[in-house]
């Protein structure tokens, strides 16, 4: 049962994990500012995870009078099949004195539910402004923190580096998620302006994050710049999101990045920005190979022209012999795209996701593949587990070769901002090429090359951070949040690649 607290900050988080009998499963607890409501988080075992964006943010500030499923049409390109929604928007009713209403979606197909705040409901419009934010949660984790007496609301997307440090400073429990620790920053200083200055001044990490404070809006990126905002506009919206996609699906103009280390604030149309310091600027390269969504625009980059760029990168130095290219969705289209069109052979869809609650996520089409050497295309190889599983249904489905091509470097490790996995699920750390093959089930394994992937990023490959694919992080990274060991010795597959040299310049 649990135990409520009073209203007051310093006692009212309180946090209870349970074991739920799953291996490798855990539930936690955990209530918002005010104590009305508590949200639950999975955790799921790292095993299981996909190559996911954890968070994704969005939130927009509208002359015209808005109805929240605007919210909803501009967090869904951002969202997957699981996980949850949440929205907060600031009703400015004088006769009520403004208050936050908040609304949850989980999963992200059925009907929203309100979790405070009163009318209107999702079906009414709100006055003039509108003004809202919203987070997406992979794995109904909780992204939205909310302090209703201050008419506040943060949306976060990130990991705070120096936690210990801020919790002795603000004197809350050591437990606190670190969407509180920024909301507690912000609502203690002078003013939105004075607020995002103590958050870019005060926290150390990587991360994005939206407030919603009373009419006005702050974007604030971190100054790593490691965690992508962008912000776009029509002619009566300003828009923020995680992605550009969101701006796609709202048809509206993206307009820049947010830049490393930078906070923007609205009111209404109008928009200023708040630079504490120059940033870092180092760049996630996995937003560009798997986390981004293909028609958005990541680090000024489109990130379907870059994947179909690494499909050809890989299909230019194909040792063997292919007769059909079969992309492992979603991840590996686009790459397959370009691939099947270098080597002039066909893209085969012989593998079509068969729904959820399945042993294997895919049915296989034996029509397509009977007595045919394929190449099956993926971004990335983590264990190699699923794509064993992949090859022998290839293959007993009349596959006559299964060759697996990758279109990116070995991931050596896990990365220290992402938290997926434990750096023995990735089976480059310590396997060679052999290994790998053997592993996978495979004729032949292949991975795109760590120079092969610099060239295609181009001179400004030095701003992109590539720690999970060499294990060279930036300085910036704490210490003890970094692989233990990765950089003592060299992985074999790595050592391999560049001896055997399986890839031709570009």
């Amino acid at each position: 049962m649990f135990r409520r607290h009073p209203a007051n900050y310093n006692c009212s988080f309180s946090l209870m994990s349970i074991n739920s009998g799953g291996a490798g499963t855990s539930t936690s607890y955990f209530s918002t500012l005010t104590d009305r409501q508590w949200v639950m988080i999975i955790r799921e075992d790292p095993s299981r995870r996909k190559m996911k964006r954890p968070f994704t943010l969005f939130g927009i500030s509208s002359l015209r009078e808005r109805r929240p499923n605007i919210l909803l049409n501009g967090l869904r390109p951002l969202s997957g099949e699981d996980g949850s929604l949440h929205i907060a928007l600031f009703n400015g009713n004088p006769a009520e004195g403004g208050f936050i209403t908040t609304y949850d979606l989980s999963p992200v197909n059925q009907v929203l539910k309100r979790r405070s705040g009163h009318f209107p409901t999702p079906a009414q419009d709100f006055g003039r402004p509108f003004v809202g934010i919203g987070c997406y949660a992979r794995d109904s984790g909780n992204c939205l923190f909310l302090d209703e007496s201050r008419k506040l609301a943060l949306a976060f997307d990130g990991v705070i580096f120096n936690r210990k440090e801020l919790i002795s400073a603000i004197g809350a429990d050591p437990r606190l998620p670190d969407g509180l620790i920024a909301l507690e920053l912000y609502r203690n200083s002078y003013g939105p302006e004075s607020g995002i200055r103590r958050i870019l001044e005060m926290i150390k990490g990587s991360y994005s994050l939206l407030i919603l404070d009373g009419t006005s809006i702050a974007a604030i990126r971190d100054p790593s710049g490691l965690r992508p905002l962008l912000w776009g506009m029509t002619r009566e919206d300003l828009l923020f999101a995680s992605e550009s996609s969101s701006f796609v699906a709202l048809s509206s103009s993206l307009i820049r990045e947010v830049g490393a280390g930078e906070g923007l604030l609205t009111e209404g149309l109008e928009i200023s920005s708040i630079r504490v310091a120059d940033g870092v600027g180092k760049k996630c390269v996995m937003e560009l190979l798997a986390l981004a969504r293909p028609e958005s625009m990541i680090h000024g980059r489109p990130v379907y022209e870059f994947r179909k760029l690494l499909g050809t990168l890989l299909a230019r130095a194909e040792p063997r012999k292919i007769d059909i290219a079969v992309p492992l969705p979603p991840s590996g289209t686009i790459p397959a795209l370009a691939y099947s069109s270098y080597l002039r052979i066909p893209l085969e869809e012989a593998l079509r996701p068969c729904g959820q609650g399945a042993a294997f996520p895919f049915l296989a089409n034996p029509h397509v593949l009977e007595g045919k050497r394929v190449a099956l295309i993926t971004v990335y190889l983590r264990s190699g587990n699923f794509l064993r599983k992949t090859t022998e249904i290839l293959r007993g489905n009349g596959a006559r070769e299964v060759h697996i091509r990758i279109a990116s470097p070995p991931l050596i490790t896990y990365c220290p901002l992402s938290g997926t996995g434990e750096e023995n699920d990735y089976i480059a750390s310590r396997a060679g090429l052999r290994e790998i093959t053997e592993q996978t089930g495979a004729d032949s394994v292949v991975y795109l090359s760590l120079r092969n992937l610099k060239r295609a990023l181009g001179r400004e490959w030095r701003s992109f951070c590539l720690g999970c694919l060499d294990g060279h992080f930036p300085s910036l990274f704490p210490s003890e949040l970094l692989p233990a060991g990765i950089l003592r010795s060299r992985p074999p597959v790595l050592r391999e690649i560049e001896e055997r040299d399986l890839f031709g310049d570009i």
